[in-house]
């Protein structure tokens, strides 16, 4: 009897994955001007002092989505595995890796933000230059893991995918667009480029991973039925 249990969790894990995608979007959008990927320590925390609500949420909601994340990528790998075996591999280890590394780094942020932030505020110049040294934040600054390692998979999945005729070629050419959202992130990252981290929440957070992790969530479930 066919074990139908990792499409079952990974489609469920999908659809939550593409919820919480779509708040990540928002909610960046949301985020003063001074809390945005490319602002300087010494500019986002005082911000972050200030005014930490849409931050705060924007870390649980990533800290969440790499959980999720670590679920939905086997489960997807799984449905073209057969296709090209060593890519979906490599890809979807990488994948899994950007995944832990991107709720590893959101759990510590709220763990640790809170108290950096005020420690900035309350202390004395040696002690803010010290801090500022400590920047930029994160295990990943430039999202080579977080982003371009899970676009990546992305990619490799849907282009297989699309090879064969497993999935619609809706749902293929949104994973191709949505790959190339992810690759946006790295890329404003690299060059500090504030304008694609903005079209990458508007149109990759928001519309293209939303749906495609929705909709390959519901294939997921339904084959498994």
């Amino acid at each position: 009897m066919k074990d139908n249990t990792l499409g079952k969790l990974g489609g469920n894990c999908s659809v939550l994955l593409g919820i919480s995608y779509l708040v990540i979007g928002v909610t960046y959008l949301l985020l003063p001007a001074e809390q945005k990927q490319t602002s300087a320590v010494d500019v986002f925390l005082p911000s972050f002092a200030q005014n930490s609500t849409v931050q705060t949420i924007q870390f649980w909601v990533f800290a969440l989505s790499g959980l999720l994340g670590i679920a939905v990528v086997p489960a997807v790998s799984e449905s073209v595995r057969p296709v090209n075996e060593g890519w979906v591999r490599w890809t979807s280890n990488l994948a899994v890796l950007g995944f832990a590394v991107v709720a590893i780094n959101n759990f510590r942020n709220i763990a640790f933000q809170p108290g950096l932030a005020a420690a900035y505020m309350e202390g004395d110049a040696v002690t803010k230059a010290a801090i500022e040294v400590g920047g930029p934040f994160g295990l990943d600054p430039q999202n080579w893991l977080g982003f371009g390692a899970v676009g990546l998979w992305v990619l490799v999945v849907s282009l297989l995918a699309q090879r064969t005729g497993v999935w619609p070629r809706l749902q293929t050419n949104l994973g191709i667009a949505a790959a190339v959202a992810y690759w946006l992130v790295v890329i404003g990252s690299v060059f500090n480029l504030e304008a694609l981290f903005t079209i990458a929440a508007a149109l990759g957070g928001i519309i293209l991973a939303p749906v495609w992790y929705i909709m390959t969530g519901l294939r997921l479930r339904q084959a498994s039925l």
